[in-house]
């Protein structure tokens, strides 16, 4: 399949690149491992990662389970966060759809942190994703789940559920290439049920990940680096108009790397 994605963290400009992701296969996904054979920064062992399980609220700053990081909420447009039940805790519901998507007048609602070095993988392998509910009325043109970084001068890694399909997909960009990488599920999560959605990279692979099964995949350089100062959004990409808002439920946010 010939996907061609728009990335980018905070006010970037991405660059329209076309990746064959390539289609889903089944089995459990690649057991984790660093990447070999390059000078970039290579990491072994295990590090700390982040957690939002949001059943604290959003009272400010919004802490991850270990403390190690927290997140405050951006507005604009009158958009608000709100936090609703789920599963015995609580969860992050965004702002609603827009009929004109882009437009200054939508509402527009995130949660970021500050800068988040410690969370960059470099070339090793790592895991990211969060737990979704999205309405069959509430897919659109750009919907940013997680992400830390840019496309265009930078580093990045997102997931993001973008088109009217609610296909989830997981986007990585390394520091030396405007290449970007996608891994699109083969189905879509906009059912108006809760689903988990991973993201995994191991050496030379993308993989996206529904409910636990292997739902997509990329082929990608096992050199690819990814470092940035840039902080963990939630939701969007910032508050400008055309910021990818994430309409519906978010919870169970997270980031795991290797040391």
């Amino acid at each position: 399949m010939l996907v061609l994605v728009l990335a980018g963290c905070a006010h970037g400009r991405g660059v329209l690149t076309p990746v064959v992701a390539e289609p889903s296969k089944p089995g459990p996904g690649p057991a984790i491992g660093a990447a070999p054979g390059s000078s970039a920064p290579v990491h072994s062992g295990t590090a700390p990662g982040v957690r939002f399980t949001f059943d604290g609220g959003l009272g400010e700053p919004v802490g991850d389970a270990s403390g190690r990081l927290g997140l405050r909420s951006r507005k604009a447009a009158g958009g608000q966060l709100s936090a609703v039940p789920h599963e015995g805790g609580l969860a992050v519901r965004f702002p609603g759809r827009c009929e004109h998507y882009g437009a200054e007048s939508c509402e527009r609602a995130i949660l970021q942190s500050g800068p988040a070095e410690f969370l960059n993988p470099h070339r090793g392998s790592f895991t990211f994703g969060a737990s979704l509910l999205v309405q069959p009325n509430e897919t659109s043109k750009g919907a940013n789940v997680v992400q830390k970084g840019f496309s265009v001068g930078d580093s990045q890694f997102k997931l993001q559920v973008d088109g009217e399909a609610g296909q989830p997909s997981c986007v990585i960009v390394g520091t030396s290439s405007a290449t970007i990488y996608v891994a699109l599920a083969s189905r879509s999560v906009a059912d108006g049920r809760w689903h988990r959605v991973a993201c995994s990279r191991s050496n030379s692979l993308l993989t996206v990940s529904v409910d636990g099964a292997e739902a997509g995949r990329a082929t990608i350089p096992s050199s690819l680096s990814i470092s940035n100062s840039d902080p963990l959004c939630i939701g969007g990409k910032g508050t400008s108009a055309n910021n990818d808002q994430f309409i519906g439920v978010i919870d169970d946010v997270f980031v795991t790397r290797t040391a």
